[in-house]
């Protein structure tokens, strides 16, 4: 028996340095980020698999819903925005006290809307976001975005100088 509660003892110590490792790692990557505007794949990826790891090694760290938000726009920004969405939508669902749980959703919406061009699922999804949170800062950002939906860029300045 004492043996099992050292093993497990240390199981404990290991996971928790590895998360400290982690988070180290997590921070001097986003510290090299921040030094140029350029957006750099290479540590763009490094990034993202850093996040990952961390996120499935620590589960129950409270950082784990912002890393996960952090490698869904990272992912968003390399091109692949059905990854990211379905981690948008990952974080909404599990994570529910999480305080950026509406911006999850709204941002679901916002890249169906932009990036897939697909119409009609943003406007579902920007219905749904002022029907559960509605009084939310996101549910006032979807009724803007559904007023102006597939309405092209010449459109909205048309619009807007029709407005001044």
């Amino acid at each position: 028996t004492c043996i099992l509660i050292g093993c497990g003892e240390s199981n404990g110590v290991e996971e928790e340095n590895l998360c400290v490792s982690l988070k180290s790692q997590i921070v001097e990557l986003e510290s090299k980020a921040g030094e140029t505007d350029e957006f750099d794949l290479h540590l763009a990826n490094e990034l993202m698999r850093t996040y990952a790891n961390f996120s499935n090694a620590c589960t129950g760290d409270s950082l784990v819903p912002e890393y996960l938000m952090r490698r869904a726009d990272l992912l968003r920004g390399a091109g692949k925005i059905h990854e990211s969405i379905r981690l948008f939508e990952s974080i909404h669902d599990g994570y529910p006290t999480y305080e950026n749980k509406v911006l999850c959703a709204f941002l679901t919406a916002y890249l169906y809307e932009t990036e897939l061009l697909d119409f009609e699922m943003s406007e579902k999804l920007y219905n749904k976001i002022i029907e559960l949170y509605p009084k939310s800062h996101e549910a006032e950002l979807a009724k803007v975005s559904l007023k102006y939906l597939g309405k092209s860029p010449e459109e909205l300045v048309r619009k807007f100088q029709e407005n001044q």
